[in-house]
């Protein structure tokens, strides 16, 4: 890139996230607080999965998006930080929960969306046990079993199939992707992107190769590129504007579903 495309990419950057401003707000402790309006899709939904509330998961969702996007501002714009690889890892972290709020909140038919919040809810109860037991850590005042037999109460009450909820493991390649299907243009920029930051977090060498500025100098064996690799601003640019919009497209949905139907 030309300085002045890198320039141009930065103000992109920038640009978009400066969208974040009443996001921020809106998580902050001591700011305006949302409520789940009664009468509203959110309220019901919020009945028929309690304990595992479909708007707090949402929510949990959607302020790790804003918190991560918050962090890049503060990484490019407030340190003047351009890492090569750890923009792309928030970046991830920022599209895979605001895909997540969106993957919950987006489907219009209500059992749809109460079968993916117990899918949701089992991904995280089996994580935390996978956790205490590793460390030996004792059990809660409800032990993993009896949360998941929680749930597959929650099932059987709301009528969704309890097998899809025990055991269909939700995978965010699953989540991204439906939350993609759902935005103008569909799916395809949201995985690509997805998968592009997984990769580096990873240390995948196919996104250093595909994704970086690669410049090959001399002296290097025979067969072996010898590479500079340096930060692509424009990629990033990219990666941010879809965490940024599918995180608007989550704050829409949720905003949407509080709302009172009548």
């Amino acid at each position: 890139m030309t300085p002045d495309e890198e320039r141009r990419a930065f103000a992109e950057i920038f640009r978009y996230l400066d969208r974040i401003e009443p996001w921020l707000q809106r998580i902050d402790p001591d700011g305006p607080r949302s409520v789940v309006r009664e009468r509203s899709q959110m309220s019901r939904d919020d009945r028929e999965t309690d304990p595992y509330q479909m708007s707090q998961a949402a929510w949990h969702a959607l302020s790790h998006a804003v918190d991560h996007l918050h962090c890049m501002r503060t990484l490019l714009r407030d340190a003047k930080q351009m890492h090569m690889y750890a923009p792309y890892s928030i970046a991830r972290a920022a599209l895979e929960n605001a895909a997540a709020a969106v993957w919950l909140l987006a489907p219009d038919d209500r059992k749809e969306r109460i079968l993916r919040r117990l899918r949701f809810a089992v991904l995280d109860i089996r994580a935390g046990e996978e956790a205490r037991q590793l460390v030996s850590a004792p059990a809660g005042p409800k032990t993993g079993a009896v949360r998941l037999e929680q749930v597959r109460a929650l099932a059987v009450r709301a009528t969704v199939d309890e097998k899809a909820v025990l055991r269909e493991r939700v995978k965010y390649s699953e989540i991204v992707k439906k939350a993609g299907d759902t935005m103008p243009g569909g799916n395809l920029s949201f995985l690509i992107t997805w998968k592009m930051c997984s990769g580096i977090a990873h240390g995948d060498l196919w996104t250093t190769l595909n994704v970086l500025n690669l410049e090959e100098l001399p002296g290097g064996l025979p067969d072996i590129a010898h590479l500079k690799i340096t930060a692509n601003v424009k990629t990033l640019m990219f990666a941010v504007g879809f965490a940024v919009a599918m995180t608007t497209a989550g704050w829409r949905l949720y905003d949407e579903r509080c709302q009172p139907r009548y």
